[in-house]
């Protein structure tokens, strides 16, 4: 994988992440945050089986509809992003007693029953999305009729110095579909006849899509009059706010759609200026010649009911010429491209 994709690959694991905490809530304690796992401890008493059906499956929901969320939004078309469907959640449940270890203002669980509950997160199950409770927590909490709809399979695996851990675990996979989804994106604008223009780049289509479309602030580097970008988030989704500052006006720009083709690119936002009583979509193909050498199109349309002026019409076209033109030479003098 390439840095852009190991970058963006851990941004939307720590936005999943995000989505399991607020699921949460207070009804647990967060211990750790292991790479692509969450540590989870309740001090007290085992809880019933629904009590941890109920738990998990508000975690499920939460984390594959922030998951869908993300793969219909998205306009990056690294490896990382367009894979996210294939993202999967996993549960382990156990019960025992715990030591605790303090360093500062750290506090650490450990003891064996925190030693199996990690190494049952390598078992038998060939599956990824699953339930696992182990048989010394349900030997604790008769099971409730609640879970009787579900098909549990009785397992176990064995583990050096600890023995073999009985369990049983229910597969998950089906549940997907019960998963609210997002709302779709408002994708459409209405299109014309506007001719595109056009410049060539010494560099790879791919890196001339990112460096266009996934790092907004770095536009101030070839655009022209623009002194700032700010953002609400430091994302680039559709639907996300980007205000523009110009030497004599303001812009908000927003992604509307990307859509992936086998040669490159299609890209789209929105332009709103209200001061100019202007509202704009900028449309970008980005299209492979070779390897080291892409075609980057461009084009503005009016998307208000009012007509432009020659002059407007004119004064924007000019501009959009010398952006382009300011994001060749840009492109072409990046040795490394920070994404």
């Amino acid at each position: 994988m390439t840095t852009t994709e190991l970058d963006h690959s851990s941004h939307a694991i720590n936005l999943l992440i995000d989505e399991i905490l607020t699921a949460v809530g207070d009804e647990y304690d967060v211990s750790e945050i292991e790479g692509d796992a969450v540590l989870l401890i309740k001090k007290g008493p085992a809880p019933a089986k629904k009590e941890i059906l109920n738990i998990c499956l508000k975690i499920f929901n939460a984390f594959h509809f922030r998951r869908m969320w993300i793969q219909r939004y998205t306009v990056c078309p690294c490896k990382a992003c367009q894979s996210i469907s294939n993202l999967t959640l996993k549960f382990v449940v156990h019960h025992g007693p715990l030591a605790e270890i303090k360093v500062g203002h750290f506090t650490k669980q450990s003891g064996l029953e925190m030693i199996v509950a990690h190494r049952l997160l390598k078992n038998d199950i060939e599956n990824h999305e699953y339930l696992l409770i182990t048989e010394k927590l349900l030997q604790q909490e008769a099971d409730a009729s609640e879970t009787e709809d579900m098909e549990w399979t009785i397992s176990s695996s064995e583990y050096d110095s600890i023995g073999k851990v009985d369990y049983r675990f229910t597969m998950l996979n089906g549940l997907r579909k019960l998963v609210p989804e997002p709302p779709a994106p408002s994708v459409f604008y209405r299109t014309d006849t506007t001719p595109y223009h056009e410049v060539k780049i010494a560099a790879s289509v791919r890196d001339v899509y990112m460096t266009f479309v996934m790092n907004m602030a770095n536009r101030a580097e070839w655009v022209p009059g623009l002194q700032k970008v700010e953002q609400d988030i430091p994302e680039v989704f559709i639907g996300s706010v980007h205000r523009f500052t110009f030497d004599d006006y303001e812009a908000i720009i927003s992604p509307r759609r990307m859509t992936i083709t086998e040669d490159g690119f299609i890209y789209a936002e929105s332009c709103q200026i209200t001061a100019m009583n202007l509202s704009l979509i900028y449309e970008y193909v980005f299209k492979e010649i070779n390897e080291k050498t892409s075609c980057f199109r461009y084009r503005f349309m009016n998307a208000s009911e009012s007509t432009l002026t020659n002059d407007v019409n004119a004064t924007l076209l000019e501009r959009l010429g010398q952006m382009a033109e300011g994001f060749r030479k840009y492109c072409e003098g990046i040795v490394e491209f920070d994404l």
